[in-house]
């Protein structure tokens, strides 16, 4: 993206509105989240406005049919909670890359020569998997791949 976006006006505000008085994007406030928990209300939030349930069901080891029982805990294992957030956070590094939400959705599900013609959303349940789009996600931003 060549327009560098103001801070309040980033594509990934809205999933960022989600986790309360705390911003994700930065370290320590991801760090910071992480150590407080992630509420199912939080998780519902998110699973909600992704409107991808198999992804957060793969984060959370559970099938789809089981998620909404996560709604109703007061908060996440640590290790889930972190897995749902950094989930989040390539979302939202995606929505700043593509502009919205929606064009995000479209690349994260879509087949990508970059990663061996994978689909992102399907690397997203591991650390690693996560990692590589997001590295892949930076390239892009960067201009390495178009």
């Amino acid at each position: 993206m060549s327009a560098i976006l103001q801070e309040s006006t980033r594509p990934s505000d809205q999933l960022n509105g989600l986790y309360p008085g705390i911003d994700i994007r930065t370290a320590s406030g991801y760090f910071e989240a992480v150590r407080h928990g992630v509420s199912g209300e939080i998780l519902k939030s998110f699973v909600t406005t992704i409107n991808n349930r198999e992804l957060f069901a793969r984060a959370l080891g559970k099938d789809k049919s089981n998620l909404s029982k996560s709604y109703r805990v007061d908060k996440l294992p640590t290790v889930i909670g972190d897995s749902v957030l950094d989930t989040v956070r390539v979302y939202m590094l995606a929505t700043d890359i593509y502009g919205s939400l929606d064009l995000a959705t479209e690349w994260l599900s879509s087949s990508i020569p970059a990663l061996g013609g994978e689909i992102p959303v399907d690397l997203m349940d591991s650390h690693a998997g996560r990692e590589l789009v997001r590295q892949t996600l930076r390239k892009i931003e960067f201009g390495e791949y178009s």
